[in-house]
């Protein structure tokens, strides 16, 4: 993603069907890249939230990829942080990803 992310109607419909595509192909895993977000909304924080909570009822994960400053900050003012891993590099997220999924999940 990149500039300003927020969460309004149209978000959320790109997101649903993004996450049913996501689930209906198998896949259970997602690397959400932040590196160019300017600004996140709440709103689409907690979408995303949202979106972490349904993969790991399928057994999924997701794993964030942000650069230190305001989008970074603003997702462990929520505790996000604390829920999923989120790293500063989208390769290393890649393979983290996919370590999880070749393990299962675990």
């Amino acid at each position: 993603m990149h500039g300003d992310v927020d969460a309004g109607e149209r978000g959320r419909d790109v997101l649903g069907r993004l996450m049913s595509g996501l689930l209906a192909g198998g896949d259970r895993f997602m690397v959400v890249d932040l590196l160019e977000a300017g600004l996140v909304a709440e709103e689409a924080i907690a979408d995303l939230l949202a979106v972490l909570g349904r993969l790991r009822l399928h057994g999924g994960d997701m794993i964030l990829v942000a650069p230190p400053g305001a989008v970074l900050k603003a997702l462990k003012t929520i505790g996000f942080d604390k829920l999923t891993l989120i790293l500063d590099d989208l390769e290393a997220a890649i393979e983290q990803a996919a370590l999880k999924a070749g393990a299962g999940g675990e």
